[in-house]
């Protein structure tokens, strides 16, 4: 049998939690929360393909061995989704935790210094793919549930668990779909990212932007007859860069980094003999609260306008597609914010400061919800989508016991 942690002891120098929240939050086992996590790691759910099942199941014999009532509801059978419930459904408040147990792939092998679906625990730290991203704030949340579950924590309204499929190739089998169905509503939200375990109350949203530069074809022996449009499109790229990114890196959030442009992917020509008559660029628009899609499309337009103008002439065109969801921007002095703030002190014994999510989450398709929305969750973003991604412990186990105290604060029976 283990002796307490040092974190475990902690607990003990946090002078604002009740007999009964120490007791809950003391509830949570170290062993366990890390036992959960492995168990998901070790359970692919890397898209392509995307499939679910497997992962999703872990999490389901863990809510039935509690007995906590849940629900599988899919649009497509390997991208299952599921929807738990603590006391009364549909009665508020309404406080929904929300985590996504789809990964990207883990890539190539030898970049990795453990197997990426081991789950393997170096130096107090979980390895593998989804350790942060997102089976991390998986294990968290659903942790947290059970804690509540066990301790039978008096709760007005409901608790909500949603572990989605398909986030990370766009949520439209996972979170988009069961929103638009009205399958998620609630009237407080925390997605499950990683944050470093701090709250954040703003994010970035992703927005695509395709620029096709048209030239002229001719036999690759004779450039001179033709228009090379990979070659035009280079520069007018260099255009860009030099004029956008000083503007971006200019606008400012108090919470989040400037907004965005990466050229992703570039397309140009059939083969090496023939002068590429278009050349197309895919590329990704990070939007912070205030901006939009189509004035982010027109500042290009502009610039390349000017550029056919000052430079050399220019034919091209801009196309963004796909829906654009609005930006979490949580007020900082919101209600919800100042209980999750204290919930969080009282439960690491230090104050952290407000963040900001510098990535996308699922949280977008509840941004024009009106309702507060945190981001919170264990491990750093930086190691999101990495080879030797990884959790630590006291983070992982940190993170379940803010959530336990975070829901029984939010959710307590008013005091007579």
């Amino acid at each position: 049998m283990l002796g307490p942690t040092p974190f475990d002891r902690s607990l003990a120098l946090t002078q604002n939690l009740s007999d009964f929240e120490a007791q809950a939050l003391a509830s949570i086992n170290e062993n366990e929360v890390i036992d959960l996590l492995q168990a998901l790691i070790r359970q692919r759910s890397d898209y392509p393909p995307g499939d679910c099942r497997n992962a999703i199941g872990v999490v389901a014999d863990k809510l039935e061995q509690e007995n906590v009532p849940y629900q599988i509801i899919a649009r497509q059978e390997h991208q299952p989704n599921l929807v738990a419930v603590l006391g009364i459904p549909d009665h508020r408040p309404r406080l929904m935790f929300h985590s996504h147990i789809d990964t990207v792939p883990a890539g190539e092998p030898e970049r990795w210094t453990v197997d990426p679906f081991s789950g393997s625990i170096v130096e107090g730290r979980i390895y593998g793919r989804g350790a942060g991203d997102d089976k991390g704030s998986v294990a968290a949340q659903v942790m947290a549930v059970l804690a509540l579950a066990r301790t039978g924590s008096p709760l007005v309204g409901c608790l909500q668990l949603a572990v989605v499929s398909d986030e990370e190739s766009g949520g439209m089998q996972g979170t988009h779909w069961l929103h638009e169905a009205g399958r998620l509503e609630t009237d407080a939200l925390v997605v499950g990212e990683q944050t470093k375990n701090r709250v954040a109350i703003a994010e970035r949203v992703a927005c695509g932007i395709d620029l096709t530069v048209f030239g002229k074809s001719a036999h690759g022996a004779m450039p001179w007859a033709g228009e090379n449009a990979v070659l035009k499109a280079a520069r007018a790229l260099i255009w860009l860069q030099d004029r956008l990114f000083p503007r971006l890196e200019a606008r400012r959030h108090p919470y989040l980094p400037p907004p965005t442009l990466n050229v992703g992917k570039i397309q140009g020509g059939i083969q090496w003999s023939i002068v590429p008559e278009r050349c197309k660029i895919e590329m990704d628009r990070r939007l912070i609260p205030g901006e939009t899609r189509e004035a982010a499309v027109e500042e290009i337009h502009q610039l390349l306008d000017e550029y056919a103008e000052q430079v050399e002439p220019l034919t091209y065109e801009l196309f963004s597609a796909g829906d654009v969801a609005a930006n979490i921007n949580t007020p900082p002095d919101d209600p919800f914010v100042d209980l999750a703030v204290q919930a969080l002190q009282d439960t690491c014994g230090e104050q952290r400061h407000l963040t900001g999510y510098v990535q996308t989450s699922d949280g977008r398709w509840f941004a024009r919800d009106g309702i507060p929305i945190i981001i919170f969750g264990p491990s750093d973003p930086a190691v999101a989508h990495a080879a030797d991604e990884h959790v630590s412990q006291e983070q992982l186990v940190e993170a379940a016991r803010f959530l336990t105290l975070l829901a029984m604060r939010y959710l307590r029976k008013p005091e007579k």
